[in-house]
């Protein structure tokens, strides 16, 4: 059965800089050419023919509607998704005393489906710290993270602190830490770091948080970078890059946009 027509406008997409009598005649072809009977699966900027066997599994499943329930709607990436879930069952398999970091939680997409994805595996939890940096704020910022009002409310960003921490109120372990990168990261002592998830739309914070982060990152740990490849981020591709290279390490690129590096 074919995904019916996705006719959100994603913030910082090409569609979204069109004069907008032209935006919904631009997302009609987008969602035609995406249906092109080669492809079984099309999403997320990617077209695939091959099996997505995944999609079908219970554990993404629960994980998945975990997901919307924290974004309020299903934000159609069910491969970064499924990526961020593989990250997490390597970074489980490290001490129990390791932790889990995100920068850039929003409301709680990603990091949701996580949870409730090693929960469905019976993962023990209960000692596994998780640290979630953000605003928790919705105004929207440019690809260099300053303020851009013509952007306005960011649809994927948190409405506001209280609501995202009752959203993790079932995981017990999660600690928000509200205020900007990189300062707030030195209001904790992390060590131990096994799973690193940067999503902040800022490359140049994001490069700068990982490069202090990176020693406290434990061998075998995982940073899983959202938007690495992703069309339109080629600022970000660049400095990630040039900060690999530094790091004598190299990035995985997915279908995605995704970058993984396992340390």
């Amino acid at each position: 059965m074919q995904r019916p027509f996705n006719f959100t406008i994603y913030p910082y997409s090409k569609i979204s800089r069109l004069p907008k009598f032209l935006q919904r005649p631009a997302l009609i072809l987008k969602n035609l050419a995406a249906r092109s009977p080669k492809y079984k699966n099309s999403f997320d900027g990617i077209a695939t023919m091959h099996n997505l066997g995944f999609l079908s599994d219970p554990r993404f499943i629960v994980a998945s509607k975990r997901a919307i329930q924290a974004g309020g709607f299903d934000y159609g990436i069910p491969l970064r998704i499924h990526q961020a879930i593989w990250c997490a069952d390597k970074a489980i398999k490290l001490p129990p005393d390791s932790v889990f970091v995100e920068l850039g939680t929003g409301k709680g997409y990603v990091m949701s489906a996580i949870l409730s994805s090693l929960e469905f595996m019976k993962a023990d939890l209960s000692k596994k710290e998780v640290y979630l940096f953000d605003t928790f704020e919705s105004s929207a910022t440019d690809f260099k993270s300053e303020q851009d009002l013509s952007l306005g409310r960011n649809i994927y960003y948190a409405e506001s602190f209280n609501a995202v921490k009752e959203n993790f109120f079932e995981f017990p372990n999660v600690n928000l830490v509200k205020g900007r990168l990189p300062a707030t990261l030195m209001t904790f002592e992390l060590e131990k770091i096994g799973l690193l998830h940067i999503d902040l739309n800022a490359p140049e914070i994001e490069t700068q948080c990982l490069r202090i982060l990176w020693n406290r990152i434990l061998p075998g740990g995982v940073v899983l970078i959202d938007d690495y490849a992703y069309s339109g981020f080629e600022y970000t591709y660049k400095l990630f890059n040039e900060l690999a290279k530094e790091l004598g390490v190299q990035i995985l690129t997915t279908a995605s946009g995704q970058g993984i590096i396992v340390k």
